[in-house]
């Protein structure tokens, strides 16, 4: 789909693509995979060319918006709440946040993201943040939290 540089590497975003019954490609995935350029060892020609519609084309830019530390994942919209009096760190890193509700020492934000990189982000936020929504999301911040006091 694309070639974008990020945080010191190249990066190629593609589809992971399986062929159907009727030996038309379709996406594994709704969601496109990131290789490091350099760590690619070797490539096969397939002979084949695909065609892009204008309207379906990969738009770097509302990928960057979404994505963190080049970990794909699903898109999905969530909603956290930040203790602390400046969100604007927040904002500045998720580009998609928007402020739902803002108090004097808390303030609810939604965002839409993909998957795994926005986990690693989370989490390194400490106890500033908070994930309200997606149930799911909650529950792997949960989960990790456990895991990484258990190595304590």
């Amino acid at each position: 789909m694309g070639i974008i540089f990020s945080e010191y590497y190249f990066y190629l975003n593609a589809f992971i693509d399986d062929k159907d019954e009727q030996g038309k490609y379709i996406h594994k995935y709704g969601y496109p995979a990131i290789f490091r350029l350099d760590r690619i060892k070797s490539y096969k020609k397939v002979g084949e060319k695909f065609q892009i519609p204008y309207a379906s084309r990969f738009e770097e830019g509302e990928f960057r918006k979404r994505i963190q530390f080049m970990y794909p994942g699903k898109l999905m919209n969530l909603q956290l709440k930040y203790y602390g009096n400046n969100p604007e760190p927040i904002l500045d890193r998720l580009l998609t946040a928007k402020i739902v509700n803002q108090k004097a020492d808390e303030t609810v934000i939604e965002a839409e993201v993909y998957g795994k990189g926005i986990v690693m982000w989370l989490l390194s936020q400490g106890s500033n943040i908070e994930v309200i929504k997606l149930d799911s999301l909650r529950q792997e911040m949960k989960q990790k939290l456990l895991e990484m006091l258990e190595r304590y």
